[in-house]
């Protein structure tokens, strides 16, 4: 299968916040997927640190109702420059450094990752053109004015290429809201989430694209409330069938969180590894 690259174009976007001036605590919750298959996840958010809990959607068999994984928990603590990860069910959890250290080389050769890989055309393989358009519609969501912003990414594969065109549209409602944590590495509108898919890709073997940008409107940096983005790769859908994944939230609350949501409940173990997809006779359906 290759890479869609373009997939990657969303979470980049999603992912662009500024530092910004000091903001309130936050919770939230997300909705992900349609309202008959959904996925939540709810977030916890300061300044310094942050709680994600959610659950693994494990798919469904026929007409019974989603399955899911146990519910799981990450906690990012910048102050302690750690992050954990907690099953709340079996009462364990595992830490590790954040932000994120590179690999070493040993890391890297026993994960297959230490062969060399092609080196990128001196030109461009492929044009991403990303185009945003404010449509200038406003309303009030959750206490605050949200605007109304369409963003078009297409991907044409240009000489040398090994990609195929894409179009991915992405229709959403956006606040001004700063997400990232005081430790989370500045990001900048400059295509990184497209970048990195592509070195993934090199990393399986796969040639590195050289990816030319096109962008065409100010980008949108907000946090999404209402998100339906459509997708199509013309090759592999030749019928003209479009995939599409919406988000929501669904909930929002600004003011003081219990510090508690943010340490290690008392009783939990440390482990190595914590248990995601359990064997599906262990696995609690919908609620």
């Amino acid at each position: 299968m290759r890479f869609s690259s373009i997939w990657a174009l969303p979470l980049a976007v999603a992912l662009l916040q500024g530092s910004g001036a000091e903001r309130p605590a936050l919770r939230m919750t997300i909705q992900y997927g349609t309202a008959a298959n959904a996925n939540h996840r709810t977030i916890y958010l300061q300044r310094d640190r942050e709680r994600l809990e959610y659950r693994a959607y494990l798919g469904r068999e026929r007409d019974a109702e989603p399955i899911y994984g146990p519910r799981l928990a990450r906690i990012i603590r910048c102050d302690l420059g750690q992050t954990f990860e907690l099953n709340l069910e079996t009462s364990e959890y595992t830490s590790a450094p954040y932000p994120p250290k590179s690999l070493t080389q040993d890391e890297l050769k026993a994960r297959g990752l230490d062969r060399p890989v092609a080196s990128p055309s001196a030109k461009p393989t492929v044009r991403v053109e990303i185009k945003t358009t404010d449509t200038g519609e406003r309303k009030d969501m959750f206490g605050h004015v949200a605007r109304h912003v369409v963003t078009t990414s297409t991907q044409t594969p240009l000489e040398g290429s090994h990609s195929e065109s894409q179009q991915s549209v992405t229709d959403a409602w956006y606040i001004d809201f700063d997400q990232q944590l005081s430790c989370d590495p500045k990001r900048h509108a400059s295509g990184q989430g497209y970048i990195y898919g592509y070195v993934t890709a090199g990393l399986g073997r796969q040639p590195i694209e050289k990816p030319e940008f096109v962008r065409i409107g100010n980008p949108e940096t907000g946090l999404a409330l209402d998100s339906r983005t459509t997708s199509k790769s013309p090759p592999n859908l030749p019928d003209g069938t479009i995939s599409n994944f919406e988000t929501r939230v669904t909930a929002l609350d600004e003011g003081p969180l219990d510090p508690a949501l943010f340490e290690i409940p008392p009783g939990f173990k440390h482990v190595d590894q914590i248990e995601r997809n359990p064997a599906k006779s262990t696995i609690a359906r919908k609620p």
